[in-house]
């Protein structure tokens, strides 16, 4: 695994998407970071030998959030911003990193993001939810739950999938003008912090909480979740399945471990049916951490949060957090064997 101390706390970072999305393959992420004097967003080379920073560009104010829209674009949050603000950013073509404009939000503390080609969707602690397009102007969605809201994610190209401290799983239909969620799934009143969506069965959903448990959804089957099983010893920051291979489904924690679930022992095992037919393994009751084979991909040296990963298509992971080192490795399965080898 490929390593790099950059002396500031990694808040979020995220592989940056390749120009071509069909056939590209990424090598290059962007983080958000803060030390005591500083902030800022950095791009980052991963080659298979070192991580060598590209370009940096400073923050005006401490980031809490970043979300990549395409090859050229992100857009980060912050914890403080005192114009309630997010920014929109360009990398130019010597990758040089530029804003381009500012979308208004009436959270001071921006949570999470999410975003696609077309829109941002941000959600924060004053417990608003906002949509807007990529070039500025009015949001094109608005609500407000009445409690802080800690996780988003954009879903089926209409949608918004929003998590709140209160352990509900919100979803609003951003075509409506109607701020009211069209379902609400709830489960207890343990914040979730993070969403992820299943790459091929969407009605698949995971949610990451502060109480270190994971919880799978099952959109089509009622309000409550299918499966509540103990993930980490601390609040799960971030989850996401794996785009290629969505029997793999990711979490990083606050107790300093960055985790690989593999579900496939799972498959076929009292599953229900999940897209095409087929059994999915995060839809059986069976699922637990004695029942699956569980990968602590940093090892059980770190003890610092890891805030933050992604993984690309190609199953490369990158992850970072309090340690102030940036992580990479060439690929998944390398990880894997690395990790068991040890």
């Amino acid at each position: 695994m490929s390593s790099k101390f950059i002396g500031e706390t990694i808040v979020c970072v995220r592989w940056r998407p390749p120009a071509n999305t069909v056939l590209g393959t990424t090598d290059q992420c962007l983080t958000v970071s803060h030390s005591s004097t500083a902030q800022s967003v950095c791009l980052w080379e991963c080659s298979k030998e070192k991580i060598k920073r590209v370009a940096v560009s400073c923050l005006s104010d401490k980031p809490s959030s970043l979300g990549m829209v395409n090859h050229k674009t992100f857009v980060v949050g912050y914890e403080d911003s005192s114009d309630s603000v997010l920014q929109v950013w360009a990398i130019g073509p010597s990758n040089q990193l530029t804003t381009l404009t500012e979308l208004k939000t009436p959270n001071r503390k921006t949570t999470q993001i999410s975003t696609s080609e077309k829109l941002v969707a941000s959600v924060g602690e004053e417990g608003h939810l906002q949509v807007h397009t990529v070039q500025g102007g009015r949001p094109v969605y608005a609500a407000k739950a009445g409690m802080c809201l800690n996780a988003c994610t954009q879903y089926l190209g209409h949608s918004v999938l929003v998590g709140s401290s209160a352990g509900q799983l919100h979803c609003y239909d951003t075509r409506s003008k109607d701020p009211k969620p069209t379902s609400t799934m709830s489960s207890d009143l343990v914040s979730i912090l993070g969403i992820a969506v299943h790459s091929t069965q969407p009605t698949i959903v995971a949610n990451s909480r502060s109480d270190g448990s994971i919880l799978i959804w099952d959109l089509r089957s009622g309000s409550f979740p299918l499966a509540t099983f103990a993930g980490h010893a601390s609040a799960i920051w971030e989850v996401q399945f794996e785009s290629e291979k969505s029997d793999n489904l990711y979490t990083a924690s606050q107790d300093g471990q960055l985790l690989l679930w593999n579900g496939a022992a799972l498959s076929g095992v009292g599953g229900l049916l999940g897209g095409g037919g087929k059994v999915s393994p995060w839809l059986t009751p069976e699922i637990s951490h004695q029942k699956m084979d569980v990968y602590n991909l940093l090892g059980s040296d770190n003890k610092l949060s890891v805030n933050s990963f992604d993984v690309s298509k190609s199953g490369r992971v990158v992850c970072g957090g309090e340690r102030q080192t940036l992580f990479c490795e060439k690929s998944r399965d390398v990880m894997i064997r690395d990790v068991m080898c040890r």
